[in-house]
C-alpha cells in the first residue's frame, strides 16, 4: 500500500497536481497523466487495475501502461513525497533506560 509521506500536501485540478514536500521545502508539479496516477493512490493506496481503466478505452497496450504508471510511482518514491508501506522499515521504539 501506498500512502502520502509525512508533511507532504497537495492539490489536484484538470490540468495535474501541486505537490508540497514541507519537509524538504520543496514543490513539484505533476502533469494531467501523472496526476492520474496520483490520484488513484490518494484515494485507492495503490495504482491497482489503473492501467487496464487507461489502456482499453484509449486502445492502448495495457503491458506498455503499466510500465508507465510504474515509472511514475518510481519517481515518486524517489522523490520522497509517497511511502510505500510494504517495504517501508517500522521504526524501532526508542529505550529510555538501561537494563543492567
Amino acid at each position: 500500500m501506498l500512502i502520502l509521506a509525512p508533511g507532504i500536501h497537495h492539490a489536484t485540478t484538470e490540468h495535474g497536481t501541486a505537490i508540497l514536500n514541507l519537509p524538504a521545502g520543496t514543490w513539484h508539479m505533476l502533469d494531467a497523466e501523472s496526476s492520474r496516477v496520483w490520484t488513484a493512490i490518494t484515494r485507492r493506496g495503490g495504482t491497482a487495475g489503473l492501467a487496464d481503466e487507461i489502456a482499453i478505452p484509449a486502445g492502448l497496450d495495457p503491458a506498455t501502461v503499466t510500465a508507465a504508471v510504474e515509472r511514475v510511482v518510481d519517481e515518486l518514491l524517489d522523490l520522497g513525497v509517497l511511502t510505500d508501506l510494504k517495504t517501508a522499515q517500522p521504526r524501532r521504539p526508542r529505550k529510555w533506560w538501561h537494563r543492567r
